[in-house]
């Protein structure tokens, strides 16, 4: 990995459109932590928070074959159905999520604690291309607004599981009952309050409840 410095400071940001964000965060040892977007026009920018470069904003030209294969292993919506509740727990693991805008709508994963092996590979492959990138400070900015959190997760609970009493583990969350999708079956819509906690959180915390047979996201394929 290399940095060039050729980009005034205090210039006027210049809003790119993107297509992936990446977002890695930290872990107890010196991980890298960093946002990683892939830009419409398949270049790369970065937002360096610790451990990989001086803390900032970079831009680099992407190995395009490299990025063919990441859009190529995300293209099949089962890439993002991977259950990952019964896989073991991986000590240390930092969180990771991905945003893809997809041409059909918008697609979503995070992972805290487990990760599958379809997902791990991705995402080495993405910080392979982070690593390997030559990267220059820039006055590159992602367009914003940025992409709210999603707050609505459709939850199967094991039967005899009471909803309402189920619940109660989650309200730090603010969470509350949408609706149910069927009468007499355990599938929820619950939702949480937009500023009660992070949604990547609240999400595995369901992905790894004991009571819960699966979660997803409900908006994972709502239009841009």
């Amino acid at each position: 990995m290399s940095k060039t410095s050729n980009a005034a400071p205090d210039a006027e940001p210049q809003w790119m459109p993107w297509v992936i964000k990446y977002e890695r965060g930290p872990c107890f040892g010196q991980c890298p932590v960093y946002e990683f977007y892939l830009l419409e026009d398949n270049s790369g920018l970065i937002e360096v928070k610790q451990n990989l470069l001086e803390p900032g904003w970079y831009h680099a030209d992407l190995d395009q074959e490299a990025v063919h294969d990441i859009l190529m292993d995300i293209e099949p919506r089962s890439w993002w159905k991977e259950d990952i509740s019964g896989l073991p727990e991986i000590a240390d693991l930092p969180s990771m999520s991905i945003i893809y805008k997809h041409k059909d709508g918008l697609r979503r994963f995070a992972v805290k604690g487990r990760i599958s092996d379809p997902v791990s590979r991705v995402f080495q492959k993405v910080e392979h291309l982070v690593r390997e990138s030559r990267w220059s400070i820039t006055t590159m900015r992602p367009l914003v607004p940025d992409l709210p959190e999603p707050t609505d997760v459709i939850v199967q609970l094991k039967d005899g599981v009471d909803v309402q009493v189920w619940m109660k583990k989650y309200s730090t969350f603010g969470i509350k009952l949408k609706k149910r999708v069927a009468p007499h079956q355990q599938y929820f819509v619950v939702t949480k309050h937009p500023e009660m906690g992070s949604s990547n959180d609240f999400f595995q915390y369901l992905k790894l409840d004991d009571e819960v047979v699966d979660a997803q996201w409900d908006e994972e394929l709502s239009p841009r």
